[in-house]
């Protein structure tokens, strides 16, 4: 291969295990003849989602994003790749709540995917109110439009860092899967809450990063050695998010089945056998980024994993409840403090208040 066609990566071989297999009949039957939206679709999960999404054969499909461009050239992919698919390609931030509304009014979907949040660990600890106001009132703004609309799932990727979070960004994962399992209990749509792990080659990853350094023959830059993670490929990431649609629970939180850590140094090695055959990377340690942790558990201490019947995917029981009324006070609070353009610091300490868990 040439600078301009590198050697593709096979991620699958990066993880070393067998990758799960997509129950295409249980999609099918579940999303086949129905109307799904995706917020977030311009994205690395969100476009291959749209895909896989088309691939069920939705009467319609509606993919929602704030990038002009992303946007553009999903619609005009998936036009190329299924043009039987009726698709409704809407410009919008999710905090734009009215206009929420009224597409979700229109088209009345029966399952949500929502996708769109920000997603970097040491930005979110820079600019916690950025974080908060996408990841947390978007998310608001989402639930209401949904439940107007009468959605009938929410699909939504958390992740590993919204267990007893160390992380602003893993804070306002908590504090929006708390929204969805309280929304539930007043009567909103029925949420799948998909813990995702690290997902390999994602945009702004560590090993899409490693990637590119090893291909410019630069040090591989590793903020700690004993740093280590569960691993996914995307394309169990995108068969997560739709084996998630598929369950029945009225709220349930998922997980992978992600087989074991691996070292973040490991992978560097992996992929460096990839790109540069015979070469050993060079590692570079630049010490841990704020909000990291050594490890990312799959579970809380109180928790455990059992098996729902469908591959790569399990569900976590014991969580502890939520107080639906503490949680939508817990919001108007942060909204409060957006709106009052509140320092840094009294953000990061309303998301750090956990006041809405039951004991």
């Amino acid at each position: 291969m040439t600078a301009q066609n590198p050697v593709p990566i096979d991620w699958a071989a990066v993880t070393g295990r067998p990758q799960p297999t997509l129950d295409r009949a249980a999609i099918q039957a579940r999303l086949g003849g129905q109307v799904v939206a995706i917020t977030g679709a311009g994205g690395s999960l969100g476009a291959p989602l749209a895909h896989a999404v088309a691939d069920a054969g939705p009467s319609r499909l509606i993919v929602i994003d704030w990038h002009e461009s992303s946007l553009f050239r999903l619609r005009q992919a998936l036009g190329a790749s299924h043009p039987q698919v009726h698709v409704d390609a809407i410009l919008s931030d999710v905090r734009d709540a009215s206009r929420l509304r009224r597409a979700f009014a229109r088209a009345t979907p029966s399952t949500l995917f929502h996708l769109a949040a920000y997603k970097h660990v040491p930005w979110g600890e820079e600019d916690p109110t950025a974080f908060a106001s996408v990841n947390v009132v978007g998310a608001r703004a989402v639930i209401e439009a949904a439940s107007a609309a009468g959605v009938a799932r929410v699909v939504y990727p958390s992740t590993d860092k919204a267990i007893d979070p160390p992380s602003l960004y893993g804070a306002t994962k908590r504090l929006v899967e708390a929204q969805f399992r309280g929304a539930v209990a007043s009567g909103g749509p029925a949420c799948t809450l998909v813990r995702f792990v690290n997902v390999l080659g994602s945009q702004g990853s560590a090993p899409e990063t490693f990637v590119r350094l090893l291909r410019a023959g630069q040090s591989v830059t590793v903020t700690d050695p004993a740093m280590r993670r569960y691993w996914i490929t995307p394309s169990h990431a995108t068969l997560l998010l739709l084996h998630g649609a598929c369950l029945d629970d009225r709220a349930v939180v998922v997980a992978p089945d992600a087989g074991d850590e691996i070292t973040v140094v490991e992978i560097a090695a992996r992929l460096a056998r990839i790109v540069v055959p015979g070469h050993d990377p060079d590692i570079r340690v630049t010490g841990a980024r704020p909000g990291e942790r050594l490890a990312e558990p799959l579970v809380a201490p109180h928790e455990w994993l059992v098996d729902v019947g469908l591959e790569g995917i399990l569900a976590v029981r014991g969580t502890t409840p939520v107080d639906g009324t503490a949680v939508v006070a817990a919001v108007d609070r942060l909204v409060a403090l957006l709106a009052l353009d509140a320092p840094d610091a009294d953000v990061r300490a309303a998301l750090f208040n956990d006041t809405w868990s039951v004991p």
